[in-house]
């Protein structure tokens, strides 16, 4: 991956959402890493675990990215974080303000924890090698206070994403310890104690300790007992007193 390559942006009036859009472009037409796809109406856009996405037109920005790490396949969970990190900077850089992410998909205000932006992260996996992974980016221009509203627009939103996802995907491969440290200062969540709902069922409780070198986050509880709980795995999370 090289800072300074060109980007590569397709549009769409409509489409079904935007990784599938991003991810037919990277498997039959070899789209190049960083390459991004716009959209302004989805037919089903869905977040992370299947939630529907309703909001188009000016009430949201939808954009998704090709990223082609050379990473262990084993570690593909990682993708989240540099995701949602290069979300948080460019909303950084569009609106002149503080954002911070809360595992594994959200960027928030972190004064009242709205959620500015939705991250969805798609893996396609080949031999040994992950193929191709999508970024994908839904903003709520709603939920924006009405003087950062003109900055919710794809243009200003998409150089320092996709800069900043460059930055984070080298540091996966290159430097894990520091993306881990990257994220860690500035997840929401660190310290605080959750209550998790788990797929198919279940749930668990406890002080959020880390984000591991896997991308799992890990939970402590009062006794000290320690639970890792993957992405995939994943229904909801909350903060809990």
């Amino acid at each position: 991956m090289v800072a300074d390559n060109p980007i590569v942006i397709r549009r769409y009036e409509v489409g079904m959402s935007v990784e599938a859009l991003a991810s037919s472009w990277a498997r039959q037409e070899q789209a190049p890493d960083g390459a991004v796809v716009v959209i302004d109406n989805e037919i089903s856009g869905r977040l992370r675990g299947g939630e529907p996405w309703t909001l188009r037109g000016a009430d949201a920005v939808m954009l998704a990215m090709v990223a082609r790490p050379k990473m262990d396949p084993l570690h593909e969970a990682l993708l989240w974080l540099p995701a949602s990190l290069a979300a948080a900077d460019a909303l950084s850089a569009t609106t002149d303000g503080d954002y911070a992410v809360l595992w594994p998909d959200r960027v928030v205000d972190p004064a009242s924890t709205v959620r500015r932006c939705a991250v969805n992260v798609l893996v396609q996996l080949g031999p040994g090698r992950v193929e191709h992974s999508i970024f994908a980016v839904r903003i709520d221009a709603q939920s924006w206070p009405e003087d950062q509203r003109a900055s919710a627009q794809a243009d200003e939103i998409i150089p320092p994403f996709v800069a900043s996802a460059r930055r984070y995907l080298e540091m996966l491969v290159n430097d894990p310890t520091a993306l881990l440290a990257a994220y860690s200062d500035r997840c929401g969540q660190m310290d605080q104690r959750v209550r998790v709902e788990m797929l198919p069922r279940g749930e668990a409780r406890g002080r959020v300790a880390a984000v591991d070198r896997d991308g799992f986050l890990v939970l402590e509880s009062p006794t000290g007992m320690i639970e890792r709980i993957a992405p995939a795995s994943l229904r909801s999370i909350e903060t809990v007193s």
